[in-house]
Order: structure tokens, then C-alpha cells, then sequence
């Protein structure tokens, strides 16, 4: 089995290093706080689970020659990485991604379909595509309530700051490993 999932990856090491500064400040004030690595900073297009290892082919390929090819060509795609937020009462910390959000539900949509029709992929139940990229995780029962004030007004004032922009030229298909220091993501290229 391999735990998989399709991403849009972060590349610019400008808007890497603003995001990771941004994670330190958030850390100082809940020591419990898991940061997302910046090596590991992306974008869930679809989160597979565990996957039989015969099937990693087939999606890498269908990724390449359904997705990639024919959706981006040679295009190229400007995202921004604007604001704060989070879900599920602070327990994950996201940055909103603005720019052609509608290519990437179309290409989302496009993804669904055909891991559906191909390969019995289950489809996911949201329809609508969020795109954002998570940078921290909270476990509620670690929290530092001492300073849990401090914490969420620094994620509530930062719901306009940019971070900065990165390119989108396809979406990548990754291996997860979890190990007790965090998952390690590494791409499945057949």
C-alpha cells in the first residue's frame, strides 16, 4: 500500500520563506503547534489515502496525459498566497490562495471524473474546491490556553497579509510517509 495524494506544489522560495517566518511567530506563542515543513508546503488536490501500489501507475499516468498535458500545456499560472484563517475552531491554520480559482476546480472536476471512471476512485464528497495551504495544526488537548489569546489574534490579524505569489504549470502526484518526526513527501513518478 501506498499512502498517496495529487498536489499543486509551492516552488518560490520567496513565498516559502515568508510563510515559514510567519509559522515561527504563530509557534512562539503555542509551543504544541505542528508546523507544516516548508520542503512540505502544497496544495491538496486530492487526498487518495492508501492505495494498492499497482494502481500508482495508473494515476501517474492518467495525471500526465489527462491533466497535465491537455489543462496546462504550457501554461503558465500566477497564484497569490493572501490571509490567514482557519477551520474547525483553530485547529488548522491555512493561508487562501487568490488567481484562477475556477481552472483549478475545473481541473478538481476534471481529476474526480476521470479517477472515477477509470480507476474506481471514490470521488470526494465536496464539490467545491477550497484551495488553500495549510501551514500548522493544533491538537486541542496540547493547547497552551496561557497564550491562546496572543495566538489567535496573530491568525486573526493576518486574514489580509500576502506571502507572496508562485507558479502553477501542472499538479504532481506524492508519496506520504508518516514518521514520528511528521510525513515525508516525496513525488511517484512512473
Amino acid at each position: 500500500m501506498i499512502r498517496a495524494f495529487i498536489a499543486i506544489e509551492l516552488k518560490n522560495q520567496e513565498t516559502i520563506k515568508n510563510v515559514n517566518n510567519f509559522t515561527k511567530r504563530l509557534k512562539l506563542n503555542q509551543a504544541k503547534l505542528k508546523l507544516v515543513e516548508p520542503e512540505n508546503l502544497h496544495l491538496t488536490v486530492k487526498f487518495l489515502g492508501n492505495i494498492q501500489e499497482d494502481l500508482a501507475p495508473k494515476v501517474y499516468k492518467l495525471i500526465q496525459e489527462d491533466i497535465n498535458r491537455p489543462m496546462f500545456g504550457d501554461a503558465i499560472l500566477n497564484y497569490t498566497l493572501k490571509g490567514v484563517g482557519q477551520f474547525h475552531r483553530f485547529s488548522v491554520i491555512w493561508i487562501t490562495l487568490l488567481g484562477d480559482i475556477d481552472f483549478l476546480q475545473d481541473v478538481k472536476n476534471k481529476l474526480e471524473e476521470l479517477l472515477y471512471r477509470n480507476l474506481a476512485v471514490p470521488k470526494d464528497k465536496r464539490q467545491k474546491f477550497k484551495p488553500h495551504l495549510t501551514i500548522a495544526r493544533l491538537n486541542k488537548k496540547r493547547i497552551n490556553y496561557k497564550n491562546f489569546d496572543i495566538f489567535r489574534k496573530l491568525v486573526n490579524e493576518n486574514k489580509d497579509k500576502e506571502f507572496g505569489n508562485f507558479e502553477v504549470n501542472k499538479i504532481t502526484f506524492k508519496k506520504s510517509t508518516l514518521t514520528p518526526e511528521g510525513p515525508i513527501y516525496t513525488d511517484l513518478v512512473f
